[in-house]
């Protein structure tokens, strides 16, 4: 098994039946009072720590534009993409591995009315299915932290980049001395697929692959309070767990710990696609 199909099968491991688990979805979106915005369907999409305040958060630092060019990379349910779309009027194309989270997020994107501005496909970051300078900016959340070849993915990011255009990420980052971590936590059952960089490793990946004006910053407190701002897990009829299952508590619960014992840390990153080719 290679570590992208073990990265997908982690995420999809509690979806037995993916037309029964999108009939409940739409069920539950369906009895949501019109308009269907990114605010009521939060519980469900914004799939990382400090949910749709964090989404706030992560854009405030993009600075997208209207009628831009986005490529969310590792796109999962489709939230933050909607969000930029609807908070902005930028044109998104996501992309992820899992194929049962392509389909819920077009599920979502279509009870949305966002068809129009939002794609979303299947796909490889390593190996996009985009030209080169495709896009004004390439955001990704809590996706980096599943891909080994980190210098690989950066490349690639740069590559579908015009130059001049935005990388904009907010992810897990290890500590300095690279602690173990405690498992699973929501994005790795084990160590396996958990390739963590500690910012000054990310920072330096990011130049070699053709980045400038690179800044990173430690913001695990500040998330901690968008976390806090995000609430309890909702126990209303649409939230993460339709997904993830009952394994979600213990690896959000794990994250935590990590969390408070200084074993990961939490970066928020933006930089700037160097002029001239890509590395």
């Amino acid at each position: 098994m290679t570590d992208a199909i073990a990265v997908r099968d982690h995420y999809q491991a509690a979806i037995e039946d993916r037309a029964a688990l999108l009939a409940r979805i739409a069920a539950a979106v369906d009895a949501l009072e019109p308009p269907i915005d990114a605010r009521k369907l939060a519980p469900l999409d914004q799939f990382h720590m400090g949910g749709l305040a964090a989404t706030a958060v992560v854009a405030e630092r993009a600075r997208p534009a209207r009628g831009e060019a986005v490529l969310d990379a590792g796109s999962g349910l489709g939230g933050p993409a909607r969000y930029l779309a609807e908070t902005f009027g930028c044109q998104v194309e996501g992309v992820d591995l899992s194929p049962d989270y392509v389909a819920i997020a077009r599920l979502l994107t279509d009870r949305a009315g966002l068809s129009d501005r939002v794609s979303l496909s299947e796909g490889d970051l390593l190996h996009l299915p985009f030209d080169d300078a495709r896009f004004d900016l390439v955001w990704t959340q809590h996706v980096a932290m599943n891909i080994a070849d980190r210098p690989g993915l950066y490349r690639e990011l740069r590559r579908v980049l015009k130059p001049g255009g935005r990388l904009v990420f907010y992810d897990p980052v290890a500590a300095d001395d690279h602690p173990d971590l405690t498992y699973p936590v929501p994005w790795a059952q084990t160590a396996r697929t958990s390739t963590l960089l500690t910012i000054a490793e990310t920072s330096t990946a990011l130049a070699d692959a053709g980045f400038d004006a690179i800044a990173i910053d430690d913001v695990t407190e500040a998330a901690l309070g968008w976390a806090a701002q995000q609430g309890l897990p909702t126990q209303s009829a649409m939230n993460a767990g339709m997904v993830v299952g009952a394994r979600m508590a213990g690896m959000a619960a794990n994250f935590m710990l990590n969390l408070r014992e200084g074993r990961v840390r939490l970066g928020l990153g933006v930089a700037a696609a160097r002029q001239g080719a890509a590395a």
